[in-house]
Parts: C-alpha cells; sequence; structure tokens
C-alpha cells in the first residue's frame, strides 16, 4: 500500500471516528431534552451522521463514485448564522433554538478543520479528500442553518 493511500485510509478512519462521535452526541441530546419536537430533530441530526458515515465507508472501501458525486453537486452556501451564535450547554430545559445552536457550532467545527486540512494536505488525493469532507460538513451546517432561519427567525 502506497504511503499516499496509508494517510488518506488514516483520513478516512478519523473522519468517519468523528461522525460517530456527532451521532453520539445528537443521540444523547435527545434524553436530555424533555420537548418530542426536538427530539425528533436531534435524531434527524443523528441520522445524517449515520449516512455522512456511510459514505465514508464507501469511499475507505475504494468507492471514489462517492466523491465523483458530491463534486458534481456545486457549491454549498453557507449562511454564517454559526459565526453570530453562541452555543448554550444542552441541559433538560434546552429549547429547539439552543439545540440548533449547538448543531450548527459542531458543523462549523467539523468544516473548518476539514477545510484547514485541505490547505495543508502535500498530496492532491489528501487535498481533495479533505475538500469533499469539507463540503460534507458544510452542506450538513447549511441544513441546521436553514432549519433555525426557518423555524427561529420566523417565530420572532
Amino acid at each position: 500500500m502506497s504511503e499516499t493511500k496509508q494517510e488518506i485510509d488514516q483520513i478516512l478512519k478519523r473522519a468517519i471516528e468523528f461522525e460517530e462521535q456527532a451521532r453520539d452526541f445528537y443521540m444523547g441530546a435527545v434524553s436530555m431534552v424533555k420537548q418530542p419536537h426536538v427530539q425528533d430533530v436531534l435524531r434527524d441530526l443523528a441520522s445524517e451522521e449515520v449516512k455522512h458515515k456511510e459514505r465514508l465507508e464507501k469511499l475507505l472501501a475504494g468507492n471514489t463514485e462517492v466523491l465523483i458525486s458530491v463534486q458534481k453537486r456545486g457549491q454549498i452556501q453557507d449562511l454564517k448564522l454559526a459565526e453570530y451564535l453562541v452555543a448554550p450547554d444542552l441541559a433538560e430545559n434546552a429549547t429547539f433554538q439552543d439545540v440548533l445552536v449547538v448543531a450548527m457550532q459542531r458543523e462549523k467545527s467539523s468544516h473548518e478543520f476539514y477545510s484547514t486540512m485541505a490547505t495543508i494536505a502535500e498530496q492532491a488525493q489528501t487535498q481533495e479528500l479533505f475538500e469533499y469532507l469539507a463540503q460534507e460538513e458544510l452542506a450538513h451546517k447549511n441544513k441546521v442553518e436553514t432549519l433555525y432561519d426557518d423555524v427561529v427567525y420566523q417565530d420572532n
């Protein structure tokens, strides 16, 4: 196995761990909040993390068509709501808004990590992989920010 392939495999394995941790975070938060609609959103977010993990596992298995299909979908808009909101600690009395802000912050951090790694990657394949992962996280951030915009801002 080439050094580049080993490096990519290690990146994918770490990314899979990130997705598992994110899923665990969302599912753990389900038991912290009491409102059923907030629990439903958390379960949906956890499900998205599972889908990301499955996509990464396909890449790890050598299915590069996943990468190609994502690159063809175009630029994802960053609403940048997370950049202006402070994430609270989630507790039993967490509101729908609290949950969405925490989710935005988590996705923002993941996107920034992968984007930074793409800029310092030495191999073109590794750089492309990090760019792919960054776009996946930005897509998830966009989904949460759009939900926040649709629900929270409309309530005001």
